[in-house]
């Protein structure tokens, strides 16, 4: 088997079906479908023994989270690769085929990234994703037009919402970390990955249309919770000292711009102060893992930095400022 496809799936009764019926029109026909349900309550289980008998229908009784879904579903998976499609997004035909055809022809690459464009609009959720020298994970391309990213390229990282590993590399650098339950699971894999020397590549032709933050909310507590929360576990996990003190004075506003947003703006002092709390609470796991990931480091400072986007660029600096704004 070539390609095993991982798609968990939680209360996605709304969106399961179309995700479904895109990755059984495939042109990639050497690929099996692994889904796994993160315990849902509502009618997605029916859903999906209608469209998917005989399949691989892994059930969890509690969710897991979107980490510890893949996590599970990736011990049932037989593929020489591993692709992820989100419960809520739909891919074109040729997307898994274009993934493939890439990551076949580039030995040293670990990730292939997707075009992926938000659900009935023109603009890009992601095209690869980005790391800036604030320390910060970000959607590459984000609310810009799919036209000004129709070019392969080497990216950061890739939006586990719609990207394909190469399970030599999932060996290596393991998978997603299970604390992260979900979001920024993706930084921290896209970081392990670029620490270990995988090279990550952008794929526009591989095209997913995303009905996005459709399951969990764009500002609801658990969206804000895990964003707060992870983005510091991915600088403790992953930046090694070096780097971390030379973005320092970056990192300082990143976390007043931060404070400004979620405090000021959207009132979330309680939530906010609970994710720095449990951040602090996990230093000495995440200490742990972080000795671990560097001694497996292969990358220098100067290429580190020469991957990650400045913060003083204009292109950043500018759909920064527009979600401070209206986002």
């Amino acid at each position: 088997m070539r390609v095993s496809v991982i798609l968990v799936a939680y209360n996605a009764e709304a969106t399961i079906r179309e995700a479904i019926l895109s990755l059984q029109q495939q042109s990639c026909s050497d690929c099996e479908v692994v889904v796994v349900d993160n315990g849902s309550q509502d009618n997605t289980i029916p859903i999906l023994n209608d469209l998917l008998p005989g399949s691989k229908i892994i059930r969890c009784n509690v969710n897991t989270g979107f980490a510890g879904g893949n996590l599970e579903g990736l011990r049932h998976a037989g593929g020489e690769y591993v692709a992820l499609l989100n419960a809520d997004a739909v891919a074109d035909p040729l997307w898994l085929q274009s993934l493939v055809e890439t990551m076949d022809a580039q030995e040293g690459s670990g990730i292939c990234a997707s075009r992926i464009i938000s659900f009935g609009s023109n603009v890009i959720d992601s095209a690869g994703d980005g790391f800036s020298s604030s320390l910060q994970g970000f959607k590459r391309g984000e609310g810009e037009s799919p036209e000004r990213y129709g070019k392969g390229e080497y990216v950061f990282g890739a939006c586990a919402c719609a990207a394909l590993y190469r399970r030599k590399m999932i060996e290596e650098t393991g998978f997603f970390d299970e604390d992260f339950f979900l979001i920024h699971e993706d930084t921290d894999l896209n970081f392990r990955a670029q620490l270990a020397g995988w090279k990550v590549l952008y794929v526009p032709e591989a095209v997913v249309y995303h009905k996005v933050r459709s399951s969990i909310g764009n500002m609801s507590d658990t969206a804000v919770y895990y964003t707060i929360r992870n983005r510091d576990l991915v600088r403790v996990k992953n930046v090694p000292a070096g780097t971390f003190l030379r973005c320092f004075p970056q990192l300082v506003i990143s976390i007043i711009a931060e404070f400004i947003y979620f405090v000021l703006k959207y009132k979330k002092l309680k939530l906010y102060m609970r994710a720095k709390k449990d951040v602090i609470r996990m230093l000495p796991g995440m200490m742990k893992k972080r000795s671990l990931i560097l001694k497996q480091r292969k990358v220098t400072s100067s290429y580190l930095k020469g991957i990650m986007t400045p913060l003083c660029e204009r292109g950043f600096i500018k759909s920064k400022t527009k979600k401070m704004l209206y986002g």
